[in-house]
């Protein structure tokens, strides 16, 4: 018999940010499409990395909302947008390869079982980590593609906080989907 249709659907979005990013190709929309190719690279790892179709779909579909902000300029337009992708899509990015990491290691489930808040720093360090990259990068496309890229101060420590805490709740997660 075939799979659930649940099953089916959660795989799918794992390649939606790829079949965005070729449209975006077909109009020439270079820098949206290199963005949504991103995504789609995080899309592919949420296939690899859950065998729950929830998680899947659920991280998938955060990370294309996120694309598809920026090639909208969603992220301009509404003033708290970015907040909560930042918040949102850390907290998928880091559950991603948190569950990655409980599938592969019966230690450190047992660990995030009896020491919560060991769970909970270590997806905050990594949650920052991968902030602090993503915000290396708004500054290189500032820099490099266009001056359109919204990059104060006080924006980047705002985006890098929300993400922390973002990625911290996925601490929550004690055993792999």
């Amino acid at each position: 018999m075939g799979r659930p249709l649940g099953s089916v659907l959660g795989a799918t979005t794992c390649f939606t940010a790829i079949l965005a990013a070729a449209y975006y190709a077909l109009d020439t929309w270079w820098v949206d499409t290199a963005v949504l190719m991103l995504a789609g690279l995080g899309q592919v790892l949420a296939f690899l990395w859950f065998r729950a179709a929830a998680p899947r779909a659920i991280c998938s579909l955060v990370l294309l909302a996120a694309a598809l902000s920026a090639a909208a300029q969603l992220y301009s337009a509404i003033w708290w947008w970015d907040i909560l992708m930042h918040f949102v899509t850390l907290h998928a990015l880091v559950w991603m390869a948190w569950n990655r990491a409980l599938t592969g290691s019966p230690e450190l489930r047992a660990r995030a079982r009896s020491r919560p808040g060991e769970a909970f720093a270590l997806c905050a360090v990594v949650g920052f980590l991968i902030a602090v990259v993503w915000e290396v990068m708004e500054l290189l496309g500032f820099l490099f593609v266009t001056p359109e890229i919204h990059i104060p101060l006080l924006d980047t420590l705002g985006d890098v906080a929300v993400g922390v805490l973002g990625a911290a709740l996925v601490g929550f997660h004690r055993e792999p989907r």
